[in-house]
């Protein structure tokens, strides 16, 4: 019999993390034990390692050795997007710049040596000394780390250069895993359940049980990674039995895989928001009136029963999703509302003076450029929904498929692009700075609208180095609320993750943040 089933959130215990307010506060962990077992499992993905040896700290390697079950973190994300320690045994703020962190033990690394607080020191600044072969940039500014002391064997202080309200989540980045100093170059020696035995680039990773594992044991021996970019083609694989799973399943394919025996459709909602870039700074949408009236024309229940065939996202009110406990659940989705469209346009003087479909506005046809990228199945039937959507309400559009989604970004700094439709996750590591301060700041990287609000600027700058975990979730309530009214971005929904499993996998769980994927709880029957 074929089950639709749906992940419930009673995996892992909730944690609540209480930063700086200040007193101290102390977080533990504590695994649950469970016995070994036999078997192995072959999980098809869409991405992984294009390098033999997948150093997390190059690239998006840390998320491929993450997801493998190979390295881990001192700090964990639960099903609930709570933050807890996990290579950390507890944490105490000293004062707003200083942090104690005492380690978790024993703990051994793949290479059998013990991890200590020198091996996680060693660890930590290969990242953030500019002078380390594997430098990496974003850790050192997400971490801000001013100095890094081994008070003994097993705690270590963490001291800033400013108030970092997001330091512990950075710690969760899969980027910062922790790994042996006395690895070589060719092994990832890491701390997780599974051994790295063999990568082939863009192809396969393959994990063995590690028997000295400090935390439950794993039920499987084996896993096989299975990298297959092509969706249709994943799927083939799993209708053929040569997979067990297929992570980030397309949805167009549910009706005939749901047809299949001994199949389940698993999916949980994640932080992934798909989104437009809208191009405010000049332009046709550089009027308010235009913009919302985009918003009233867009029917996100359509796209979701359609394009995500009922169970791959909701339709989207806030930029992140209910699952974030940053999430303001007082914004709703912008209703379809055709007329409400109409009225907007016309008070921005677009009329349909030739009576030929399209609105005018002085004396020019209303067209946008819509462009979007390939690499997520469900980005360019979104596109085109919308299309035909804009178009119901007399707001004709060009649309554009690219490989990537950078040249678009190019394209839309220069003025070419109307609309960028593309897909994030938001908080890949449970905090809001990143998507806020990416985006929306004057000057961010990915902020190619053109946007500038000296309000959302001083919110988010405030939103940094505020502690109390309640002021700080007003701060980015207000954010939230700026940019539903000033739409410099466009929500359409949030992304549901979706696999297709045989019945005989179990515990097979699927995280908001997408990092986690090989767990000592997988196994099969």
């Amino acid at each position: 019999m074929v089950r639709l089933t749906r992940v419930e959130k009673t995996g892992w215990k909730a944690w609540v993390l209480f930063v700086w307010v200040g007193i101290g506060v102390i977080l533990t962990a504590f695994p649950a034990r469970t016995v070994a077992g036999t078997g192995e499992l072959a999980i098809a993905t869409p991405f992984g390692p294009s390098v033999a040896v997948p150093d997390p700290a190059r690239g998006s390697n840390g998320w491929y050795t993450s997801e493998a079950g190979v390295t881990q973190t001192l700090f964990v994300l639960d099903l609930d997007m709570g933050l807890k320690p996990w290579l950390a045994k507890s944490v105490r703020p000293i004062d707003p710049l200083t942090w104690e962190i005492e380690l978790n033990a024993p703990v051994l690394f793949h290479d059998r040596t013990s991890m200590d607080a020198a091996a996680v020191k060693w660890s930590i600044m290969r990242l953030i000394d500019d002078k380390s072969a594997v430098f990496n940039k974003r850790v050192q500014q997400m971490l801000d780390i001013d100095t890094l002391t081994v008070v003994d064997d097993r705690t270590l202080r963490f001291k800033t250069h400013r108030p970092n309200a997001a330091f512990l989540s950075a710690l969760a980045s899969p980027d910062t895993a922790i790994l042996s100093p006395h690895g070589d170059a060719d092994h990832i020696q890491g701390t997780g359940p599974f051994v790295l035995q063999r990568v082939v680039p863009k192809e396969e990773m393959i994990m063995s049980r590690f028997s000295g594992y400090w935390g439950a044991p794993a039920r499987l021996e084996r896993v096989h990674l299975k990298i297959i970019q092509n969706p249709a083609t994943r799927m083939l694989a799993f209708e053929a039995g040569q997979v067990d799973v297929a992570a980030s399943f397309p949805e167009s394919d549910a009706r005939r895989i749901m047809a299949r025996e001994h199949v389940n459709i698993v999916s949980h909602p994640s932080n992934r928001l798909c989104f437009f870039f809208v191009r405010v700074n000049d332009g046709p949408l550089a009027d308010g009136r235009i913009r919302r009236a985009i918003n009233y024309a867009i029917d996100r229940r359509q796209i979701v029963e359609t394009v995500l065939a009922g169970i791959g996202g909701t339709p989207a009110g806030s930029i992140f999703p209910r699952v974030l406990p940053w999430s303001d659940p007082d914004l709703i989705p912008c209703p379809h509302d055709p007329a409400k469209a109409a009225q907007l346009l016309e008070e921005a003087g677009a009329r349909d003076t030739d009576g030929d479909g399209v609105v005018e506005i002085n004396g020019r046809p209303l067209s946008l450029n819509m462009w979007t990228y390939d690499s997520r199945p469900s980005l360019k039937p979104t596109l085109e929904l919308v299309q035909a959507q804009l178009a119901a309400c007399g707001i004709a559009s060009r649309l554009k498929i690219t490989r990537r989604a950078s040249p678009i970004n190019l394209a839309m700094q220069r003025g070419d692009v109307h609309l960028n439709l593309q897909m994030w996750n938001t908080a890949p590591q449970g905090d809001p700075d990143f998507f806020i301060t990416s985006i929306f700041t004057r000057g961010a990287g990915s902020n190619v609208m053109g946007y500038a609000s000296r309000e959302l600027d001083d919110l988010a700058q405030k939103g940094k180095t505020t502690m109390d975990v309640k002021a700080r979730k007003a701060i980015y309530d207000r954010i939230q609320q700026i940019i539903f009214d000033e739409l410099p971005v466009i929500v359409l929904f949030h992304k549901s993750m979706v696999s297709a499993v045989y019945d005989y996998v179990e515990n097979y769980r699927i995280h908001p943040a997408e990092k986690y994927i090989v767990t000592p709880e997988l196994g099969r029957r």
